[in-house]
């Protein structure tokens, strides 16, 4: 006998099926906020180079075995190293600073050590660290700048 109405058993059947549309949705949302914050985050180090004009050069393309040692001095006169951005040394952790440096050239005396001095830095801290590591024997060391803006 039916009467065009379900039956109480069948009103109260369960679904066992998961929806999964709210998790797509979470997953889509939360992959565009690490696609836009990524950039952000991997910008370690912040410097203001001293503009010099360019100079033309043959330079090579940057691998792993050649890429170089850079040593950033920022505008308070701390020092970073581009193997660790994250760890900021004061001028008591430069004698450590000095011997990585000079253990890095005696392994390969081609690699090149580059210091980065921010223009706000102290000019004495750049040159004391130039100087030092001079003096201990590492032989490829040079100052990083930006190339001079050309007014017309």
């Amino acid at each position: 006998m039916q009467n065009g109405f379900r039956s109480s058993r069948q009103k109260k059947r369960l679904m066992a099926e998961i929806n999964v549309v709210p998790y797509i949705d979470v997953t889509l949302v939360l992959l565009i906020i690490f696609m836009v914050t990524a950039p952000i985050v991997q910008q370690a180090v912040t410097v203001d180079l001293p503009q010099t004009p360019e100079v033309s050069s043959n330079t090579a393309e940057v691998t792993e075995e050649n890429k170089p040692f850079v040593i950033t001095v920022n505008n308070q006169g701390l020092y970073k190293t581009s193997e660790q951005p994250d760890i900021v040394l004061s001028s008591r952790d430069l004698e450590t600073l000095v011997a990585e440096v000079v253990a890095r050239s005696k392994l390969n005396s081609e690699k090149a050590i580059y210091i980065q001095g921010d223009r706000a830095a102290p000019y004495g801290k750049v040159v004391h660290l130039f100087v030092l590591l001079k003096a201990n024997g590492v032989e490829n060391v040079s100052l990083m700048t930006e190339p001079e803006l050309v007014k017309q």
